[in-house]
């Protein structure tokens, strides 16, 4: 391998005069983080380091290249950065002070964890440690390179949360694996998101091994490495007793953040006030053996709790909650109780993981026009939700499980839905789940909503709630067809397969006199947030056409997470979630005692978001917020001058209160805008928008954020 030519962002070859690396993106002048080892290092004469992967607070990870084996690794070195700093030759490793005990104990925790790591080396689904070594005065573990995203990157790329079917397919092997590991003595202690990871390939990783031994002293890695919400009692505690039902509680609180999207309270907190409400509680559907199972495994005291990884599992797969595991498995409360059976066995996606986390090119989905007589295939080249004709004059029967005669199965990866299509019918573009009858008359299509008609639509509760706007909207955009008259014929919640839908009928008729019916079908997602929406249409009074859709629409099935470029943000800091489009590279978060900064994807803006808890002296209005929110903004920003009249704009189903400004501020114009809106009626909300772009009022993360701002659930 040429080095000269080396990207140390992935180990590939790439031309020399290339300033970022074709192949990852690598800068190749990018300048490594405080306190780590130059690009290029090779430790032990075989270990060649390249970009940083992580840094802790007593160590680096860095990717490597085993010059013997010729592979990529992970290469942990032990940097305690309270103990200890990188020297000036920029690679041995001294104090800072006095505490050379502290460093050396923390030091031979970390070799001591090596050592025991290393003998899990093969294990499936474990992370192991290859090679353990001292060199620079410090210590460092080669560990086996996992190219993937971690779980807590995977939950917010889908919203927040997966399906409890999909979360025991990514953390059951690790479970089976805890089980071995167990049975070695030894014991994770902070089993989160963070830190499994699914590989490229669709398997889960555990990583991160006894991560909480590596301190100077139990206290100070308590404080350091614990994780509130996903640790238990006995961790703030250094003489808590600690093993495989300490693991068990953090993989049932791991499961309860993946189906329910919210981290659980801190359990020290709920050893005095138990705010923990069951997954149903909070409107999640999950077997109940499932549900018993986790919140067993999260009890506050130890000893309720599963005594092993094994009795958790059990019950989970069906076992009684109730039942431990064997009578020879003994917890931190002595013996555990007889029982258990064998239960039934969870079931296993077909699907790979890698199909999950591999990201589609998006579907283009414009507006159909549709008329009695005359009906034109979408025009191409819109993007976004689908936006369409719908159908018929009843609800979906319930559906029989199989397809039709005269049928043809579809199914769209991108959408990830399946559905039996009339056999006459052709989609109007591959993949764009739009299909258009042999004739003209009819129409079939498949999206996955957000809010492109003017509301937010989270659940098929919001559906319900804006059934008249959605048609509304629907009806505006079929104006050209001269649509005299429409109606809404009915409304009501309908089973398709096992999932609820909430169904809007409705009839238009066209200046000629025909009419066309219509069912727009909103059905329940697994992305965490947004619903489909099966739309289609057929005249008025044609029967069979009507029979066709309805069979059609009953066979739809959900195979798992849309693909959208639509994201949901919601953080338990913050009183408000909203969606935004992930068009580019996704937006940066930053939240400081409730407030939410926003980096854009374009680097020269950032947004602020923020809710008073309390409402202003004698403001009632957007209007009358704003002008106490802006008052002494001159002294602030001297010779700021507002860009045109301050206007008010409806967005979100909430009226916002709109100025602009410029500001010349180091030679450099900056672009101000302050967005106020009345909050529940009882708050103010603040949008305030900095850029170095004049058209402020085009940003499409804003639009987003303005349009579907609610509450958090």
């Amino acid at each position: 391998m040429n080095w000269e030519s080396v990207c140390y962002g992935c180990f590939r070859e790439k031309p020399e005069d290339a300033a970022v690396c074709p192949h990852c993106g690598f800068p190749g002048e990018e300048e490594q983080p405080f306190l780590a080892l130059p690009l290029g290092t090779v430790l032990r004469g075989r270990y060649r380091l390249g970009r940083v992967l992580g840094v802790g607070g007593f160590g680096i990870t860095y990717l490597g290249y085993d010059l013997v084996l010729e592979i990529r690794v992970a290469v942990k070195e032990y940097m305690p950065s309270g103990l200890a700093t990188r020297h000036a030759d920029r690679y041995r490793v001294v104090l800072t002070g006095r505490r050379r005990e502290d460093y050396e104990s923390g030091l031979d925790r970390f070799l001591e964890e090596a050592r025991i790591l290393a003998k899990l080396q093969g294990t499936p689904h474990i992370v192991s440690v290859q090679d353990h070594f001292r060199e620079n005065g410090t210590a460092y573990f080669v560990m086996e390179y996992v190219d993937g995203m971690s779980l807590k990157a995977y939950l917010a790329a889908q919203g927040g949360t997966i399906p409890w079917d999909q979360a025991m397919t990514i953390l059951r092997p690790i479970m089976e694996a805890l089980v071995h590991v167990h049975g070695l003595g030894l014991t994770h202690r902070d089993i989160s998101p963070d830190n499994v990871s699914i590989t490229s390939g669709g398997e889960s990783k555990l990583l991160d091994f006894g991560a909480a031994r590596f301190s100077a002293g139990e206290e100070r890695s308590v404080s350091v490495i614990l994780k509130h919400g996903f640790a238990p009692e006995e961790q703030y505690s250094s003489h808590g007793s600690q093993g495989p039902w300490t693991d068990v509680y953090a993989m049932g609180a791991t499961l309860y953040r993946c189906v329910t999207g919210q981290l659980p309270p801190d359990s020290i907190a709920r050893v005095h006030h138990d705010t923990l409400k069951k997954p149903s509680e909070l409107g999640i559907s999950l077997p109940a053996d499932l549900e018993a199972a986790i919140m067993k495994a999260m009890a506050v005291k130890a000893e309720d709790r599963f005594p092993s990884m094994e009795a958790f599992l059990r019950a989970a797969a069906g076992g009684s909650a109730e039942a431990a595991s064997p009578k020879a498995e003994e917890g931190p409360g002595g013996p555990a109780p007889e029982g258990g059976g064998a239960g039934a066995t969870l079931p296993r996606r077909a699907l790979t993981l890698a199909a999950l986390i591999l990201c589609a090119a998006a579907i283009g989905l414009g507006i159909g026009k549709l008329t009695a007589g005359t009906t034109a295939p979408p025009e191409g080249g819109a993007s976004g939700p689908p936006v369409s004709a719908a159908v018929p004059e009843s609800g979906v029967s319930e559906p029989d499980g199989g397809a039709q005669p005269g049928q043809t199965g579809y199914t769209n990866d991108y959408l990830n839905f399946s559905m039996e299509i009339p056999a006459d019918f052709t989609e109007t573009d591959p993949g764009s789940a739009v299909f258009l009858s042999s004739d003209g008359s009819c129409s079939l299509q498949v999206g996955f909503y957000t809010y492109w008609s003017g509301f937010p639509a989270y659940t098929l509760a919001d559906a319900e709630a804006n059934a008249e706007r959605y048609v509304r909207h629907f009806i505006g955009l079929l104006q050209s067809t001269d649509i005299t008259d429409y109606e809404i014929l009915s409304q009501e919640y309908r089973q398709i397969g096992d999932l609820n839908s909430y169904q809007i009928q409705f009839a238009a008729t066209e200046s000629g006199g025909s009419t066309m019916g219509f069912l727009a079908a909103f059905l329940e997602g697994q992305n965490g947030f947004g619903c489909y929406n099966v739309i289609a249409s057929c005249p008025q009074g044609d029967e069979a056409a009507r029979e066709t859709l309805l069979s059609a629409v009953a066979s739809f099935r959900c195979l798992g997470p849309a693909g959208t470029s639509y994201r949901l943000f919601s953080d338990e800091r913050v009183p408000f979630q909203f969606m935004y489009a992930e068009e580019g590279a996704a937006p940066d978060f930053e939240i400081r005692d409730g407030i939410l900064t926003i980096l854009s994807t374009a680097g020269s803006e950032y947004f602020t978001l923020t809710v008073n808890t309390l409402p202003l002296a004698g403001a009632e209005t957007a209007d009358e917020v704003f002008g106490q929110v802006t008052e002494g903004l001159d002294t602030v920003y001297p010779g700021i001058e507002p860009l045109g009249e301050q206007t008010t704009q409806e967005s979100g189903e909430m009226a916002w209160a709109v100025q602009n400004y410029a500001f010349a501020g180091e030679g450099v114009t900056v672009y101000l805008s302050y967005s106020v809106s009345v909050w529940q009626d009882q708050a103010y909300l603040v949008i305030f928008t900095s850029s170095q772009e004049a058209q402020l009022g085009d940003n499409g993360l804003k639009t987003d954020i303005m349009g579907s701002l609610r509450p958090a659930a």
